[in-house]
């Protein structure tokens, strides 16, 4: 199963996205940006397995700003 990070403004929209996520079905948490050398950084991160286009879509009809979307095996 891929693992998504789902890059968001605030951690509003990370918590909203998450608990949508979690109510659908999907495996969903959040967690702080890091950058390069490992430090947090501003924006959060919304991490969740499943469906690629059903995940990015159910967040986009909540109206939760996603910023970038990277996917690992």
């Amino acid at each position: 199963m891929q693992r998504h990070i789902i890059s968001v403004n605030s951690i509003t929209y990370a918590i909203k996205g998450r608990d949508l996520l979690r109510k659908q079905g999907f495996r969903a948490y959040i967690e702080r940006k890091t950058n390069a050398n490992g430090n947090a950084g501003c924006g959060y991160v919304i991490i969740a397995n499943g469906n690629k286009n059903k995940i990015i879509n159910a967040l986009l009809e909540a109206g939760i700003n996603i910023v970038d979307v990277n996917t690992v095996v």
